[in-house]
């Protein structure tokens, strides 16, 4: 996003209607994975989801930046 804070985005390709539960999980874990390679923790900025519904895949978006632990 910028010099200090970071995005990630993911469609499910769950089907059928409901919130994006696994893949919640998924991109906290690849934001924790990413600061820990500094030593830092994540800190969310922004958390975004589209529940899944007919002929829409459920969604997220997570802003964050890495801060000292």
């Amino acid at each position: 996003m910028n010099k200090d804070s970071y995005l990630i985005s993911k469609k499910s390709a769950q089907v059928g209607f409901g919130p994006p539960i696994g893949i919640k999980g998924e991109v906290y874990t690849e934001a924790n994975d990413f600061c820990a390679k500094e030593g830092k923790a994540v800190e969310t900025l922004k958390y975004e989801e589209t529940n899944s519904g007919f002929a829409r895949s459920a969604a997220v978006a997570l802003e964050f930046r890495c801060v000292p632990r």
